[in-house]
């Protein structure tokens, strides 16, 4: 009896150990993209996600961290960042919803990125000399359409393109060496904000006196305003499309905008009223 009596005690704690690994959004993601299978996997999937990508799909030589972004009775996004052997990191969101239990919804991550990578490529692989014939023919009007047509056009391309791209934890190190020149620029914005009439249902650019500015940050535009981000201020680094990447600045956390698969993919504090954010 007494042997009884231990056996079912060990397969109960191991029972609830097991609910344990996955009774939040944290745990559960790290279990799904572990090296091992999960044989719960398919108890745990939702809406377009059906179990693939896991951990099992993922090549042996990377490694995968975790960062739960956002969490509340209903809803959690993980950022899943996977780094190969060169140290190149990648970012991925996964957007879960809870009913009785914990499920992945969607796995979402900046889209269409290829034409500006081989465009950050090409910018990185050019000559002194090519850049300066380019620069040349643009100034005489020979070219049509050029991207840039000064030096400091051509780093602006470069950083640009190389920011889009970026990870994550490259984007927020790029914000924090440069912290003091966006603090500036944002408290200058925010004087002009003062009077202004901010149009919930569309965005306007503000700042443009402050192009030269946060051009060498790398930022394309600031805005403010529409349905999208409202009361924050959304520094614009860009993207294609409506896939964008940039910073935004809330003086209200609850100004902040909520994350969904659908359009706002990722927001990740930075400190002191900024965040990074992605969108599709």
């Amino acid at each position: 009896m007494k042997q009884l009596f231990s056996i079912i005690t060990i397969v109960l704690l191991s029972t609830f150990y097991c609910q344990g690994q996955v009774d939040n959004p944290l745990a559960l993601v790290k279990t799904i993209f572990a090296k091992d299978s999960f044989p719960d996997l398919y108890n745990h999937v939702a809406g377009e996600y059906n179990g693939h990508p896991n951990g099992t799909d993922l090549p042996s030589n990377i490694t995968t961290d975790f960062l739960l972004l956002n969490q509340n009775e209903k809803t959690a996004v993980v950022n899943l960042t996977i780094t190969d052997s060169l140290g190149h990191e990648f970012d991925t969101y996964l957007h879960l919803k809870k009913d009785s239990i914990w499920k992945i919804l969607a796995i979402r991550a900046l889209a269409m990125t290829g034409l500006i990578e081989e465009i950050n490529k090409e910018l990185k692989s050019m000559t002194d000399a090519q850049i300066d014939t380019i620069i040349e023919f643009s100034k005489k009007g020979t070219l049509g359409y050029s991207m840039f047509k000064s030096r400091k056009e051509y780093e602006y391309e470069l950083g640009r393109t190389g920011l889009i791209i970026a990870s994550d934890n490259e984007l927020i190190l790029h914000f924090k060496k440069n912290e003091s020149d966006f603090e500036l620029i944002k408290n200058s914005i925010l004087l002009e904000i003062d009077s202004l009439k901010i149009d919930q249902e569309r965005e306007i650019r503000i700042g443009e006196k402050l192009k030269p500015n946060y051009n060498s940050l790398f930022i394309s535009s600031i805005k403010i305003g529409g349905f999208q981000f409202g009361n924050a201020l959304n520094f614009v680094i860009g993207g294609m499309i409506d896939n964008t990447v940039g910073y935004l600045f809330v003086q209200k956390k609850e100004d902040l905008s909520k994350m969904n698969p659908c359009r706002i993919i990722m927001i990740r504090e930075i400190g002191s009223g900024w965040f990074l954010y992605k969108t599709t």
